[in-house]
């Protein structure tokens, strides 16, 4: 591309502004600290449950159960009931990627 000519939007999304909005919403939601600290450590332990996420990152039951409610309303991350537990799995594959992209392990990667 010659300097001075505009770039053709569609490869960078302006076409698509609905899908430029959502990641927009995503990426408020993931630059909250704790949000990413929570969304790390669900990445690093899938199916980790609420407890040992919240002693994990150094937050109480309450302030865990908030952030982790914003994770779910972007579609990042699903709880699910196991008995008296909830766990946390990542299930947007976008996020996933992006997480991969900046370093971040599963634990069978980190010990292995």
């Amino acid at each position: 591309m010659e300097q001075g000519t505009p770039a053709d939007p569609e490869p960078v999304g302006t076409s698509r502004p609905d899908q430029v909005e959502r990641w927009a919403d995503a990426f408020r939601t993931m630059a909250d600290i704790n949000r990413l600290k929570i969304l790390l450590a669900v990445h690093h332990s899938p199916g980790i449950n609420v407890t040992d996420l919240a002693a994990t990152v150094g937050m109480s039951a309450n302030a865990t159960s908030h952030a982790l409610r914003a994770l779910r309303d972007q579609g990042i991350i699903r709880t699910e009931r196991a008995g008296r537990e909830r766990r946390c799995r990542l299930v947007d594959e976008q996020v996933h990627g992006l997480l991969h992209g900046v370093g971040a392990t599963h634990a069978e990667q980190a010990t292995g």
